[in-house]
């Protein structure tokens, strides 16, 4: 199947006038349609893209010891990191991940995926990565690493500061 333009898939009566305008709403359509596909799989196990994406980080991105910095695991979710807190508490809550004190630092937390945790993670996560590979599959490998670059440098001048 070749792809459908965006301009018929939303069903827009007229063209869109602006090429930049275009690109910019289809990776925001395609993410919005990716994160529900996401939402899609993750919600029969009981987890949110948030939840989902913090056990990842702590199975995957952690230190050698197993534990993240609270502080550091914000700033390596992929989404609103605003309520950080009220995220590890719940998740704490549900008996996936503990909170440890930093040996050197009082006043920092440690988390940790608990064995609940990484089971959870193993059921969601299985099927998740079956379909992220079903779904990236549309592209062939040498496709995604050039998709892969183009995000990357679409994102760089918005990580940079603006001149206000």
């Amino acid at each position: 199947d070749p792809p459908m333009p965006l301009q018929r898939e939303l069903l827009f009566p007229n063209p869109i006038q602006s090429r930049p305008h275009e690109a910019a709403l289809n990776v925001v359509y395609t993410g919005a349609l990716l994160a529900r596909e996401a939402w899609n799989f993750l919600h029969p196990h009981g987890l949110t893209d948030s939840q989902f994406n913090v056990l990842h980080l702590l199975r995957y991105q952690c230190g050698p010891d197993g534990t993240v910095n609270q502080t550091r695991l914000g700033r390596m979710l992929l989404v609103n990191r605003s309520n950080v807190t009220g995220l590890v508490d719940r998740m704490e809550q549900a008996g996936w991940l503990e909170r440890l004190d930093d040996p050197e630092d009082r006043r920092v937390k440690r988390i940790r995926l608990t064995a609940a945790g990484r089971k959870t993670l193993d059921r969601a996560d299985r099927a998740y990565m079956k379909r992220v590979e079903e779904v990236m599959g549309a592209l062939s490998a040498k496709e995604q690493d050039e998709l892969c670059r183009l995000l990357e440098k679409l994102r760089k001048p918005l990580n940079e500061p603006t001149g206000d």
